[in-house]
This record gives C-alpha cells, structure tokens and sequence, in this order.
C-alpha cells in the first residue's frame, strides 16, 4: 500500500520563470514541510532544474524535471505540464530558446509602445526585474507600477497590456497539440495543468497524445475535483495535482507549497509512463 505520509508537490515555480524563491531554496522550503516530491514545472523555461536538483542530492527529497508550456487558444490560454522530461534535448532547448527569444523581443516592444502611450518604462528596468526569468509581461506590469503609471499590478493589464490592451503585444505562439507533442518528444509526460476553466481541450489533447490532467489542483473544492477525476477516468489520464506555488508573498489565490492531498502513487505513475515514452521514442 501507498505511503500515507508521502507529501507530494508537482506543480511549483522559481525565479526561473515567474517564481518567488531560488531553485536552492524551494527545495529548502520542501525540505522544512516535509514534502518527500515535487515537480520544478517553470513556465517555459528548465533554467532552474539543475539548481534544484544539485540542492536536493542526498536529502529525502526528489526533484522531478518539469516545464510549464504556455500555448496560445483564441480564448485565451492553455498550459500543459511536462514531466520528467529530458531537459537536455538538443529540440526540446531550441524551443525553449524561441520562446525565451520570442519573450524578449515581446517586452521591448511593449515598452515601446508604452512610450508612445505616455507611460514611458525603461526596457533595462524590465530586464532587471526579470532577473534569470524568462521575461513576461508580469515584469512590465511591475515596472509600471514602480513608475507610477498604474496604482496596481492589475491595472497595468487591465488599462495597457492585458490580451485587449493598448500596449499588448503578440507573442510566438504554440497551439496546445504543440506542447504536448513538444513534451513527448522530450521522453516527458504531457498533463493539462489547472484544467477546470479549459475542459474542452481535454478530448482533443488526448487525440494528440495528453498523458495527464491536474485533478488535485491549488484550491479547486472537493466537487472540482471529482469531476476532473470523473474525466481523468474517462480518458485514462493520470490524475496529477500540485499547488501551482509561486512563493510566501505571490498568488495568495493558490495554495501553499505541499498543501494539496497529491496521491503519492501519482509519482510513480508518472515515472513509468515516462519510461514507456522514452523507450517509444527510442525505438
């Protein structure tokens, strides 16, 4: 039988992409809450992997190498996890480059614009903002609000450079069968991530080759949940979970790091359909 205690965390974030804490000291965090798993999904970027990995070598915890693909729907957006992906791949980090490459060019353009709005940013100061992160439009929005044009982060996307504002900008897109095949190729395991608002995509996904769907996601209540396990059962995807952690002080609307029930089955689940991936893609 599974081990109760087992604490399992498979959706998390770091200063790799959007997240508020090193790689180094997410797993220090996980350490302190006794989690025993958890998944370094970075939004489009695997920067952090090695770092976390590196911090965690001879601790009880295990780091599994993740990604969080963005692709663009006409609704807005899909997110598709990976997991145990091979972040060494020569195809997988090209990808990876054009989206970090596509980001740059996005946010200097959306400065520009917003110059020409009369809500003048220094494109430097996005930089610097970013840190290590793939740039995103997060690091503009907090460079509004250091400038005072805006009085909260989300009037910066609401007034300039949310999806209708005047200072949005395109970005290289990727369809949602994109990311999966993109992760499959990679030897990982595609999941719908947070799937409750994009159920739709489910069937198609699953067409292309989806793996997975976050059932036990941030805070989604127990009737979300049985109803993403309902579908999960449906399709034959493993029912994955985390609580998609930014950090102590960011995304105060999710959970905290290891505060969702994840099965710990899930792990090994998801360590053997990466196997059979691998060897798939091997043969």
């Amino acid at each position: 039988m599974p081990n109760s205690n087992l604490r399992v965390d498979l959706h998390t974030h770091s200063t790799a992409s959007d997240g508020e804490l090193a790689p180094p000291d997410l797993v220090r965090l996980a350490l302190e809450r006794g989690l025993t798993t958890i998944a370094l999904t970075d939004h489009d970027s695997i920067a952090g992997i090695d770092a976390a990995i590196g911090a965690a070598r001879g601790t009880a915890l295990e780091v599994i190498p993740g990604v969080e693909l963005s692709a663009d729907v006409p609704q807005g957006e899909v997110h598709v996890l990976g997991y145990f992906v091979d972040w060494h791949a020569a195809d997988f980090l090209a990808m990876l480059v054009q989206f970090r490459d596509g980001r740059y060019g996005r946010a200097e353009k959306m400065t520009q614009k917003l110059t020409a709005l009369g809500a003048p940013i220094s494109f430097e100061r996005v930089k610097e903002i970013a840190g290590y992160a793939a740039i995103g439009r997060p690091h503009v929005a907090q460079a509004l609000l250091e400038a005072g044009h805006v009085a909260t982060v989300t009037e910066a996307f609401d007034k300039y450079i949310g999806r209708n504002g005047p200072a949005y900008v395109e970005r290289f897109r990727l369809t949602p069968e994109d990311a999966v095949a993109l992760i499959l190729r990679a030897g990982g395991v595609p999941v719908l991530a947070h799937p409750r608002e994009v159920t739709d995509w489910i069937f198609p996904l699953v067409k292309a080759g989806l793996l997975g769907l976050e059932v036990h996601y941030g805070l989604y209540d127990d009737a979300t949940r049985a109803a993403l396990a309902r579908l999960a059962k449906q399709y034959g995807l493993i029912a994955t979970g985390g609580s998609d952690f930014h950090g102590l002080n960011k995304m105060g609307h999710m959970s905290g790091l290891g505060g969702n029930a994840v099965p710990p089955e899930v792990v090994d689940q998801l360590r053997k359909k990466a196997d059979a991936v691998k060897q798939e893609n091997a043969g």
